[in-house]
Protein backbone atom coordinates (compact mmCIF):
# COMPACT_ATOMS: atom_id res chain seq x y z
CA UNK A 1 0.00 0.00 0.00
CA UNK A 2 2.96 2.27 0.54
CA UNK A 3 4.61 2.16 -2.87
CA UNK A 4 0.96 2.07 -4.27
CA UNK A 5 0.71 5.73 -3.12
CA UNK A 6 4.03 6.66 -3.80
CA UNK A 7 3.59 5.45 -7.42
CA UNK A 8 0.09 7.48 -7.69
CA UNK A 9 1.81 10.85 -5.94
CA UNK A 10 4.99 10.57 -8.84
CA UNK A 11 2.19 10.13 -11.75
CA UNK A 12 0.10 12.77 -10.77
CA UNK A 13 3.17 15.35 -10.61
CA UNK A 14 4.20 14.13 -13.95
CA UNK A 15 1.10 14.48 -15.47
CA UNK A 16 0.20 17.86 -14.33
CA UNK A 17 3.30 19.24 -14.69
CA UNK A 18 3.11 17.92 -18.95
CA UNK A 19 -0.23 19.83 -19.41
CA UNK A 20 0.58 23.43 -20.57
CA UNK A 21 0.45 24.89 -23.95
CA UNK A 22 4.18 24.45 -25.22
CA UNK A 23 3.74 20.79 -24.19
CA UNK A 24 0.76 20.49 -26.31
CA UNK A 25 2.02 22.78 -28.71
CA UNK A 26 5.07 20.52 -28.96
CA UNK A 27 3.09 17.38 -28.96
CA UNK A 28 1.01 18.63 -32.19
CA UNK A 29 4.91 19.61 -33.48
CA UNK A 30 5.52 16.49 -33.71
CA UNK A 31 2.32 14.56 -34.78
CA UNK A 32 1.56 16.82 -37.51
CA UNK A 33 5.53 16.02 -38.77
CA UNK A 34 4.71 12.66 -38.41
CA UNK A 35 1.79 12.88 -40.40
CA UNK A 36 3.34 15.03 -43.05
CA UNK A 37 6.45 12.83 -43.40
CA UNK A 38 3.87 9.49 -43.82
CA UNK A 39 1.56 11.37 -46.39
CA UNK A 40 5.07 11.97 -48.43
CA UNK A 41 5.97 7.82 -48.17
CA UNK A 42 2.33 7.41 -49.32
CA UNK A 43 1.70 9.23 -51.56
CA UNK A 44 5.24 8.75 -53.56
CA UNK A 45 4.56 4.70 -53.15
CA UNK A 46 0.99 5.19 -54.87
CA UNK A 47 -1.18 4.00 -51.66
CA UNK A 48 -2.46 7.26 -51.16
CA UNK A 49 -5.56 9.41 -53.05
CA UNK A 50 -5.84 12.52 -53.26
CA UNK A 51 -9.68 13.13 -52.13
CA UNK A 52 -10.82 16.02 -50.45
CA UNK A 53 -10.90 14.76 -46.72
CA UNK A 54 -6.88 13.80 -47.04
CA UNK A 55 -6.36 17.49 -48.62
CA UNK A 56 -7.94 19.26 -45.47
CA UNK A 57 -6.35 17.25 -42.85
CA UNK A 58 -2.82 17.51 -45.05
CA UNK A 59 -3.56 21.38 -44.95
CA UNK A 60 -4.54 21.45 -41.41
CA UNK A 61 -1.30 19.87 -40.42
CA UNK A 62 0.70 21.71 -42.66
CA UNK A 63 -0.60 25.11 -41.45
CA UNK A 64 -0.02 24.26 -37.99
CA UNK A 65 3.22 22.40 -38.57
CA UNK A 66 4.47 25.49 -40.44
CA UNK A 67 3.12 28.32 -38.21
CA UNK A 68 4.52 26.47 -35.36
CA UNK A 69 8.19 25.99 -36.63
CA UNK A 70 8.56 29.52 -37.32
CA UNK A 71 7.22 30.19 -33.56
CA UNK A 72 10.28 28.15 -32.47
CA UNK A 73 12.61 30.11 -34.75
CA UNK A 74 10.96 32.95 -32.88
CA UNK A 75 11.87 31.73 -29.57
CA UNK A 76 15.18 30.58 -30.47
CA UNK A 77 16.27 33.97 -31.91
CA UNK A 78 14.02 36.75 -31.17
CA UNK A 79 13.64 36.58 -27.41
CA UNK A 80 10.46 34.81 -27.76
CA UNK A 81 11.28 32.72 -24.87
CA UNK A 82 10.55 35.11 -21.56
CA UNK A 83 7.64 34.57 -20.26
CA UNK A 84 5.72 37.62 -20.66
CA UNK A 85 6.14 36.83 -24.94
CA UNK A 86 5.85 33.28 -24.52
CA UNK A 87 2.15 32.28 -24.22
CA UNK A 88 1.28 35.87 -26.51
CA UNK A 89 3.61 34.21 -29.39
CA UNK A 90 1.78 30.75 -28.46
CA UNK A 91 -1.75 32.12 -29.30
CA UNK A 92 -0.90 34.56 -32.21
CA UNK A 93 0.53 31.77 -34.39
CA UNK A 94 -1.81 29.32 -33.28
CA UNK A 95 -4.54 32.18 -34.52
CA UNK A 96 -2.49 32.20 -37.83
CA UNK A 97 -2.48 28.90 -38.34
CA UNK A 98 -6.34 28.75 -37.46
CA UNK A 99 -7.07 31.66 -40.09
CA UNK A 100 -4.53 29.91 -42.60
CA UNK A 101 -6.83 26.77 -42.28
CA UNK A 102 -9.73 28.30 -42.70
CA UNK A 103 -8.42 30.17 -46.28
CA UNK A 104 -7.78 26.81 -47.47
CA UNK A 105 -10.23 25.09 -46.57
CA UNK A 106 -12.93 27.43 -48.23
CA UNK A 107 -10.65 27.39 -51.38
CA UNK A 108 -10.63 23.49 -51.24
CA UNK A 109 -14.82 23.20 -51.05
CA UNK A 110 -15.32 25.77 -53.02
CA UNK A 111 -13.77 24.14 -56.53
Amino acid sequence: MKYANAEKKWLEGSVAYKWHQGWIAWLLHRITGLLLVLYVLFHFAGFMSTDKVVGIILWAALCYHSMNGLRIVIVNFAHGAERENYNTNLWIFWIIAIILFIIGAIATFSV
